[in-house]
């Protein structure tokens, strides 16, 4: 369900709403304000945030032109700044809505929605509001080592975190920056097979073989792997 949560947080508030509703979800909320929009349902006993996603053309210049530089955040632990002030446009409201349905709340969303997803679950488990699923598709790095190991600590069993192949959003920020990913990692490999905690040296090796392959190809971007209609399409498959 929560790719289709974060596919439509992309619609128009109207659009989402229709679709969410088609799931079974009630209680419709809409959250926009600058640069973050996230939208909040309501199950029989879970409550969903979907964080919406990068919309600029081209979004590994958005997360370029965002402020890389870490700042304190959640645990006391360096997170990315830029990620960090998104979800401050709508954190009030989104949370007030989270504390007042008294449930687990699960988060999703795709590319910038998905930093932002992260940052909230950490959070919420911060503020004790028991988060019951972060899941997210094509996620950038979000957080220094201490956000990881906090995070992880309090979230591994249910946090899992999906790349599409050579999704290129999902190698940023640098690793030599400091920044590191979060939960379980679900990696399709070219086929859409899914691996669940493929090792780095896979990912790096299946990363190598495709980009040769297709030397001087657009395809080698990682671009198209990285779209929300290509995350749909590989997790529909393990259904």
């Amino acid at each position: 369900m929560t790719v289709r949560l974060s596919l439509y947080a992309y619609r128009s508030p109207e659009q989402a709403k229709t679709a969410v509703e088609s799931l079974g979800l009630t209680e419709f909320n809409w959250h926009t304000n600058h640069s973050t929009q996230a939208f909040i349902a309501k199950g029989d006993d879970t409550i969903y945030v979907s964080f919406r996603g990068t919309e600029a053309d081209n979004p590994i210049d958005w997360i370029a032109d965002a402020k890389f530089a870490p700042a304190a955040g959640v645990f006391g632990a360096s997170v990315h700044s830029g990620f960090s002030g998104g979800l401050d446009e709508v954190w009030s409201d989104v949370a007030s809505i989270v504390e007042a349905a008294s449930t687990p709340v699960v988060l999703t969303g795709h590319s910038l929605g998905a930093a932002l997803a992260t940052l909230a679950a950490a959070r919420f488990t911060e503020m004790g509001t028991p988060v019951a699923g972060l899941h997210t598709y094509g996620s950038p790095r979000c957080g220094l080592s201490q956000f990881k190991s906090e995070l992880d600590q309090r979230t591994l069993d249910l946090s899992y975190r999906f790349i599409n192949h050579i999704d290129l959003v999902t190698r940023v920020p640098l690793l030599s920056q400091g920044y590191r990913h979060v939960g379980n990692r679900v990696y399709f490999d070219a086929a859409g097979t899914p691996h669940l905690n493929a090792s780095g040296l896979r990912i790096a090796f299946e990363d190598i073989k495709f980009r040769l392959a297709h030397l001087g190809s657009i395809q080698a971007a990682g671009l198209d792997e990285h779209s929300i209609n290509a995350y749909v399409r590989v997790v529909d498959n393990l259904t």
